[in-house]
């Protein structure tokens, strides 16, 4: 709701987004994310039917392989990414919904913790280019991610642009949302 509040005028003027003159700079993950944490091995046999989406190694469906009522021997995680480590090497999704994650995910959660929905969509598609360097013979293990870098858009201090990345998501969606509203 808050989002087409701002289509029809309220709150922030998204057109001011200017995609020249952006400083990029390389951060290393341990700088941006405050947790990164390997999801633990539940076994399919192991399963126990439930409402918790289990996320593993798969491109599809954001990861959600199945859904769990499982509370032992598992490490749930919310309002974060998830990247397959193995299988679908690099693929990276967001979940702001509480989730369990396979021993085949690192679940990313950001520094920030003001950080929005549309901050961690941004991080979802930088993250995701570590499928370009990776493949099922390459897996990402623990000690690969925690070296690995990112470039994103810096502030003037030289520290993460986190309001650019925000309100450019915003602005994508606007566009997209306006360009339907018009069709229709």
């Amino acid at each position: 709701m808050k989002f087409l509040k701002m289509l029809r005028g309220g709150g922030q003027t998204l057109n001011s987004i200017k995609y020249e003159n952006v400083n990029w700079k390389v951060f290393e993950f341990k700088a941006i994310f405050r947790e990164i944490k390997r999801g633990k091995r539940l076994t399919k046999a192991n399963h126990i039917d439930g409402k918790t989406p289990y996320i593993s190694s798969s491109a599809l469906n954001n990861g959600v392989d199945n859904f769990i009522s499982n509370n032992d021997n598992i490490r749930k995680f919310d309002n974060s990414l998830s990247l397959a480590n193995s299988g679908s090497v690099g693929a990276c999704f967001y979940h702001k919904y509480e989730y369990v994650a396979s021993d085949h995910i690192t679940s990313l959660k950001l520094d920030d913790e003001n950080a929005d929905e549309y901050i961690y969509l941004f991080m979802a598609t930088i993250v995701k280019r570590l499928e370009e360097k990776y493949s099922f013979n390459r897996e990402i293990n623990d000690i690969r991610i925690k070296r690995e870098k990112l470039i994103l858009p810096a502030d003037e201090n030289g520290n993460p642009n986190f309001e650019y990345m925000s309100n450019f998501v915003k602005n994508i969606q606007k566009e997209n949302i306006e360009k339907m509203l018009n069709y229709i």
